[in-house]
């Protein structure tokens, strides 16, 4: 899963919805980080994201590491 932090307005919606942990909010700042490294590819954040900054796109590396 991929995600394009430029267009983010971390609203936080993702972070709702994901399993793992991978997306999570820093407080104070209130700012969405995400770690590829927790990622289980569950794509719940790709429809829960509002400005669909979310995307899924499997690679070969995720598959046959």
């Amino acid at each position: 899963v991929r995600r394009k932090e430029e267009k983010c307005n971390h609203c936080g919606a993702c972070t709702a919805v994901c399993p793992t942990g991978a997306l999570s909010i820093r407080r104070p700042e209130m700012i969405v980080e995400f770690d590829q490294k927790k990622c289980s590819i569950c794509e719940l954040c790709v429809p829960a994201c509002p400005t669909r900054v979310m995307k899924a796109r499997p690679t070969k590396h995720v598959f046959f590491e």
